[in-house]
Formats: C-alpha cells, structure tokens, sequence
C-alpha cells in the first residue's frame, strides 16, 4: 500500500464525501479507512498512566506511533470524543488540549503513512457532559463555539479528519438547534480540506446532518455510502454486517473500552472483515 494512501482517501473524503463510494467510483480502489477511537490504550505501551500519558505530547505522540504500528490500522487517533471538550471548557489551555494538539502537529510530519483523526464529541453530549441541558439553543449555540475553537487547533495541526460523535440520541425539540450546532465544524473541516464525519447513535439524526459530511450509522442501520459506527465495547465487533464495499469509514460510538490486547485482536478481525470484503 503506497504510503500516501490512507491521507490520500482522507483528502478524497473530503472532496466527495462518500458520494463517490456510493455510486460505485471507487469500487477496488479505495478501502475502508479503519479508525476506531483507540487512543487511551498506547499508554500502555509508554507504561504511563493514562492522565501523565494524555497530558505529555511527546508521550503521546511516540504513543500513538507505536500503537499504529502494532494494529496495522491507517488512522491515527489524537482525540477520542472522550470528555477532552469539557476539559477545554473547564480550564482554558488545559493541559490535555495542548498535549493532544501538539501530538497531531508531530505526527502530521513523522507519520506520513497515516491519516490523523480528531474525534470530538457533538454538542449534545459536550452540553450534557456540562450539566447543561442538551436540548436548550442557546446552549448548543455555547457548545458549538467551544467546539469549533478546538476543531480549529487541531485542523491547523494538521488533522485529516474531523469526527463529531453523539453517542445518544439528539431530542427532537433540539434538531434545528443541533443542525446550527454542527454546520460549523463540518464548514471548517472542508474549508481545511478534511474530511468531516459525523456519527450518530440514532440513525434518526442522520436527517439533520450537514450537507458535506460522512455520516456513520450502527451497521444495521448503515445504507450505502454510510460509515460504520461500532459500539465502544470491542466484543460487539465480532460479526457487524460491515457491507465493505460501500463502506468509507468505519469509527466507533466513542473511545474505544477495553485494554490494549484485547483492542489490538478486534482491530485486527476488523481488518480482516474489511479486507475479505
């Protein structure tokens, strides 16, 4: 595999969407990109704990790196739509911010045959994770411009995709406010040139999302040209009707549970049920 490639399906992400996927353009060219949310568990490579590991970006970085190469996987994950937002919210310059935006800023050149992802969490769960209530406009609107700070600093560090993960539900009384919520982060991602991916828990949502972005759905409600949203639990991988020819991407509802074992034998079935497709 050239090594340009997984950017190189990145950037063509970001230029179609899955469009080109859906009618069959790409057929035999270009696989899946493979981008569960791992991240946590390269600290057990570093053997740090978690809060030193995500809190030193070299650490992190050469963490990152080595977990990338022990999975085979394409895609390197710098955030993992955990509660690193709140975080941000919380403590402007937290040290968790800077570590992971300097991480993806290292890689984009060290690890040139991978694509960088940056999952954050969508504005419903970042309002809920606040304490603040999900469905309110005003909120979303709040939730929305934190968003979009972060979304920036990691698309300025070079970050390939973007992924806004609501791992619930979005309430029907919010969907015009969620809408407005997450236009935004998918008009930055384009206009960097990245790919932007949303991905939602109910396949209900996928009707208010932006016009530009991949939407990942859970397998059974998965169409053509749909990502794939796993579980977070890396036991519910073992026969997802993955549908890999028409699948661009396929992430997880979240950060991915679970230790690095185990998480290293999931990726690699799923690589394998990706590829046999």
């Amino acid at each position: 595999m050239p090594a340009s490639s997984a950017r190189g399906r990145a950037r063509q992400l970001a230029r179609h969407g899955a469009s080109g996927r859906a009618s069959g353009r790409d057929k035999g060219t270009s696989p899946a990109l493979v981008c569960p949310l791992i991240l946590a568990q390269a600290a057990e490579i570093e053997a740090l704990s978690a809060g030193h590991f995500l809190t030193d970006p070299t650490k992190l970085a050469n963490g990152l790196r080595a977990l990338q190469g022990a999975f085979g996987t394409d895609v390197i994950v710098t955030a993992a739509a955990d509660d690193l937002a709140a975080c941000s919210v919380a403590v402007t310059g937290h040290p968790r911010v800077t570590a992971a935006v300097e991480a993806t800023r290292r890689l984009a050149v060290t690890a040139e045959d991978a694509a960088l992802a940056a999952a954050l969490c969508g504005p419903a769960q970042l309002a809920a994770q606040l304490g603040r209530p999900p469905a309110d406009p005003a909120v979303l609107e709040e939730c929305s411009a934190a968003l979009l700070a972060l979304a920036k600093a990691f698309l300025e560090a070079g970050a390939h995709l973007l992924l806004v993960v609501e791992a619930g539900p979005v309430s029907r009384e919010a969907a015009d406010g969620w809408r407005s919520a997450v236009t935004p982060l998918v008009n930055v991602a384009r206009f960097r040139q990245a790919a932007a991916v949303v991905v939602l828990a109910d396949p209900a949502d996928a009707a208010l999302t932006p016009h530009g972005a991949v939407v990942c759905l859970p397998p059974a409600a998965a169409g053509p040209g749909h990502g794939i949203a796993l579980e977070p639990d890396p036991a519910a991988w073992l026969a997802p009707a993955l549908r890999p020819a028409g699948v661009p991407l396929v992430t997880s509802l979240g950060p991915v549970r679970g230790g690095f074992a185990e998480c290293r034998a999931a990726v690699g079935q799923l690589t394998a049920a990706l590829t046999e497709g």
